[in-house]
């Protein structure tokens, strides 16, 4: 297994620049509370307030294939990371509401890494969420 070099300190910084179509959502999320041009929110507010909701927008609409590759490769590398931090931001932030509702999930399978779907796994299996997996994934191991 590669593993990935994230780490959860300024981890939030990497995602800003690497996904700079968060400006906007970023600056309506948080711009009344910090001054953005010297100030950036912390990884889980980051994480959970925006890029979630993000992700969820781009797969309901299921329209920017480019941009939703991106994230879900930068979500792989997550998954990879020796960091065990950036493994559970991950799970916390993106991951466990996704695998709460099936049609995100169902949506968001196919752009997932073996990495991130070993991950997703876990989550369902911890939740009891095995039937929001598509069919024959509901355990590690299968789909291989």
């Amino acid at each position: 297994m590669m593993h990935s070099k994230l780490n959860y300190h300024g981890i939030e910084k990497v995602a800003l620049e690497r996904f700079p179509e968060l400006a906007g959502p970023v600056e309506q999320t948080f711009g009344s509370y910090y001054d953005l041009k010297t100030e950036t929110p912390e990884a889980y507010p980051i994480f959970e307030s925006v890029l979630q909701e993000f992700v969820v927008k781009l797969l309901e609409a299921n329209d920017n294939d480019s941009l939703i590759r991106r994230m879900f490769n930068f979500f792989e590398e997550m998954a990879s990371s020796e960091d065990v931090n950036v493994v559970n931001l991950l799970w916390i932030a993106i991951l466990k509401p996704l695998l709460s509702r099936p049609e995100h999930v169902r949506s968001a399978w196919k752009q997932m890494g073996e990495r991130t779907k070993e991950v997703s796994r876990e989550i369902a299996q911890f939740e009891g969420w095995q039937d929001n997996l598509p069919r024959g994934q509901g355990s590690p191991g299968n789909g291989h």
